[in-house]
């Protein structure tokens, strides 16, 4: 009886790793075509994109959200604008006009408010709890106020052109609780970029203006400031990243610079960026939060977007793509008949694919 079990045992482990080396063998083949799911009717005049396990889609009248079965989640409408700016945090949302007086906050569910700004809006932040940071432009001045979701002012911090510079960028962090500021300073014929941390929490009161740090970056503009998830901010400049840790205040955990300019970049479980390599053509590199390298490898299609979701990385232009995953073989490289709009993974191997004004729910096959 010993015996007949011992040999079933064996015979089930040995079942066990067939199968398993099986199924590795299987997963390392690359993907060959895909297979349509669903089908949706699109707006060729709204921007798309994927957002909270939504397709989101942007236009001059209203913003609205989409689930992978196609059901409106939720449509949000304003007054017809010219330029609008949004901003989206988990479910919140704050969208306004570029040089307007107002900012709409949802969200996400129906539920909207319109705050009346003093001044004209150049740029807006939104938290997940819709604590929302707007950067208005005056002649002499500039101003960034802090509104809760129910459009109460939270806090105001002014900024002169002669002292802190010109304003280039904000950045609010998820609890609302943290804003980075990008600023370009000129003296005579050089310029620096400055970047400046704020603290709204209870360790921000020990400082003055609540201001917890302040880095320089000479000859080089910062025009990108991203908080990666709500105690890890992302400063990007044209040949330069650096990453800090911002719990209460910002510590540099590490500086990259590159010998060439960075060309995309895309912000997921991993940051993602294209920069010319040094025989004139695209390296691609993978990131994770430490600044440490992932992946590394040449980009020989010629594309027009960067996007990344979990490990998986997409690279399109307007009909053929590339995919691929951090640390895993296999991949997908194909062309979409129909053309190629924007391509967004949502896990599981299925993607959104917006065509137009058809956006569909693919499947990639092997």
């Amino acid at each position: 009886m010993k015996k007949r079990f011992l040999i079933g045992s064996l015979i089930l482990m040995i079942l066990i790793l067939v199968c398993g080396l099986a199924y590795r063998k299987v997963s390392r083949r690359p993907y060959t075509s895909y297979e349509v799911v669903r089908e949706m009717e699109l707006s060729e005049h709204a921007t798309y994109f994927y957002h909270n396990k939504c397709l989101i889609g942007v236009g001059t009248e209203g913003i609205q959200a989409t689930n992978a079965a196609g059901e409106l989640l939720w449509n949000v409408s304003y007054d017809t604008m010219k330029n609008p700016k949004f901003s989206f945090c988990q479910s919140f949302m704050a969208v306004a006009d570029i040089g307007t007086k107002q900012v709409l906050l949802s969200d996400g569910v129906g539920a909207s408010k319109t705050i009346s700004l003093p001044y004209p809006v150049q740029m807006l932040s939104v938290s997940r709890q819709g604590v929302c940071a707007v950067l208005m432009n005056t002649e002499e001045k500039d101003y960034i106020n802090l509104y809760d979701k129910e459009g109460n002012l939270l806090s105001s911090i002014e900024t002169i052109v002669a002292r802190d510079g010109f304003p280039v960028t904000i950045a609010l962090s998820e609890d609302g609780k943290k804003l980075v500021t990008s600023y370009l300073k000129q003296q005579n014929d050089d310029f620096s970029g400055c970047v400046t941390f704020y603290n709204f929490g209870g360790v921000g009161q020990n400082y003055s203006r609540n201001l917890v740090g302040q880095v320089q970056y000479e000859k080089t503009m910062i025009p990108r400031i991203t908080f990666w998830d709500n105690d890890t901010v992302a400063v990007l400049g044209e040949t330069v990243v650096e990453l800090f840790a911002m719990k209460e205040i910002p510590e540099s955990v590490k500086k990259m610079e590159f010998p060439t300019p960075i060309k995309s970049i895309a912000f997921g479980d991993y940051f993602c960026l294209i920069r010319k390599n040094e025989e004139g053509g695209a390296l691609l590199e993978a990131y994770n939060k430490a600044g440490d390298v992932k992946l590394s490898r040449v980009v020989t299609l010629p594309y027009t977007s960067l996007q990344t979701a979990g490990r998986e990385i997409v690279l399109c232009n307007l009909s053929e793509c590339e995919i691929f995953s951090i640390g895993k073989d296999g991949g997908y490289h194909g062309t979409f008949p129909e053309g190629i709009k924007h391509l967004y993974a949502m896990g599981g191997n299925r993607y959104y694919l917006v065509e137009g004004k058809k956006g569909k729910v693919v499947k990639l096959v092997r």
